[in-house]
């Protein structure tokens, strides 16, 4: 029932204000379907076809100077221990006010303005899972208000959040502070940084813990190949866990009708484990094929993960054949 309440109160929303006569509504959204196999040495292998995530969001010009962003999905809870896959929620709902020129206020809740994966879209990311980057990074999404300064060379971002996650209360006497710079020094060099200090979401002020994260991030382009090296670091409980990637892909132009672009890539990225000497690796062999001139509309591709690991458990090497389709 609620789910059915947060989507009329969408469509309300929306028709609202697709009815000013000065706004200029734009919809967006994506659809990403995956087949996954795994495969665990010495015992039995699994398969499963899957609904990764559907997508549906609008982002609205009220004048000049304000902007609202909705985002929403329909999914199922991770780690819920449920195998119903019927889930509504939001994941976007933001304001904009832009006073002038390069300078931006955003309240509600948005992207974490932390890591560089954080920042690019799951439907624009280069593989069909990001890196452990972000799963060492301070919550994905989350509520709160940050101030972004930005030209041709620089991006600053500064702000403060709950650091509970997105659609989560969090009345509680701390918050986190978040942080972010993005420096172009030259044409297809780019150089980031960022950092968020805060505290646990303990039920009790008095017992929660300090936690801090920073990441860096170099990335370079040069014609149709990309490559790119972030880590992060998080320091909680006196313990430090590490995680970093680095991968390179590169286009392959296609004059077809039919078939624009062919991106072959690879990546290699680990975390280190909190309490525990468990250290996960994985490769990833990636492919794609993208069916249209602007790249991300239409996609197929093949991911092959290869991952080991330190502990006693031996994890699942995994085979992901993706199709995503996208419209802005």
């Amino acid at each position: 029932m609620k789910r059915v309440y947060l989507l009329i109160l969408c469509a309300f929303i929306a028709s609202s204000i697709y009815a000013q006569k000065n706004a200029s509504l734009n919809w967006l959204g994506y659809i990403r379907t995956t087949y996954d196999y795994s495969i665990v040495e010495d015992e039995d292998n699994s398969n499963e076809f899957d609904l990764l995530l559907a997508t549906l969001g609008f982002m609205a010009d009220i004048n000049e100077y304000s902007q609202v962003f909705v985002f929403t999905y329909a999914n199922y809870p991770a780690n819920s221990g449920s195998s119903s896959r019927d889930y509504f929620g939001i994941l976007d709902a933001e304001i904009r006010f832009k006073p002038m020129k390069n300078l931006k206020l955003t309240m509600g809740q948005f992207v974490t303005p932390f890591a560089s994966e954080n920042l690019q879209s799951s439907s624009k990311i280069d593989f069909t899972n990001r890196g452990f980057v972000v799963a060492n990074s301070p919550a994905y999404r989350d509520i709160g208000a940050h101030l972004n300064y930005k030209n041709d060379m620089l991006s600053i971002t500064g702000g403060v959040t709950n650091g509970s996650g997105m659609n989560t209360f969090d009345r509680n006497n701390h918050k986190n502070i978040v942080a972010r710079a993005d420096v172009r020094p030259f044409a297809g060099m780019r150089i980031a940084g960022g950092a968020s200090i805060g505290k646990d979401n303990a039920p009790v002020d008095s017992m929660a813990n300090n936690q801090k994260f920073y990441c860096g991030n170099i990335s370079y382009t040069i014609g149709n190949l990309y490559t790119t090296v972030e880590g992060s670091v998080k320091d909680y409980l006196d313990e430090t866990t590490n995680a970093l990637y680095a991968y390179a892909r590169y286009d392959i132009p296609i004059e077809m009708k039919l078939l624009h672009w062919v991106t072959p890539g690879f990546r290699y990225d680990f975390i280190d484990h909190l309490d525990s000497d468990n250290r996960t690796d994985r490769y990833t062999f990636g492919l794609s094929l993208n069916f249209d001139e602007s790249k991300w509309l239409s996609m197929f591709r093949i991911n092959y993960e290869l991952v080991t690991s330190e502990g006693e458990s031996d994890p699942a090497d995994n085979l992901i054949v993706e199709f995503q389709m996208r419209f802005d």
